[in-house]
């Protein structure tokens, strides 16, 4: 393994692999490497190795605002509040995401086609008792 841009390097003498920096899965899902040992007789043996590299919850999920209304009539039940879609740049079990709010709310949240959540009111808001909301998608 003699390019430098390889993850991986080989002692000489050993045939010890090793890491030279880590490795992504969303990047390279596996390694094929060609080695060569050669003894002091001049005969030489050649094997060739498959590194498959495993996912891990690396990636921080994201989410993106599609639509946001922040001034809401009172009075109206289940009025839209938000749009927004939710992704994982992580693979299988990693890459799925469950999103929530605070229960003491008057706001549900709705799962909606795939990624994307409502945000909605859950009955009529009154700006006489509450003028102002601040939730937090978790």
């Amino acid at each position: 393994v003699d390019d430098i841009n390889q993850p991986f390097e080989i002692n000489a003498i050993t045939g010890e692999i090793r890491l030279r920096k880590t490795l992504d899965f969303e990047e390279f899902q596996s390694y094929h490497l060609d080695i060569e040992a050669t003894d002091g007789g001049g005969l030489s043996g050649k094997s060739s190795l498959v590194i498959k590299v495993l996912d891990v919850n690396d990636n921080p999920p994201q989410l993106t605002m599609s639509s946001l209304i922040s001034s809401i009539p009172e009075n109206l039940p289940e009025i839209i509040v938000a749009v927004f879609s939710v992704s994982d740049a992580d693979s299988g079990q990693n890459q799925h995401v469950i999103c929530s709010i605070d229960d003491n709310l008057p706001f549900l949240l709705r799962p909606s086609v795939e990624n994307f959540y409502t945000l909605v009111t859950e009955g009529a808001l009154d700006r006489e008792s509450q003028a102002e909301y601040n939730i937090t998608i978790t």
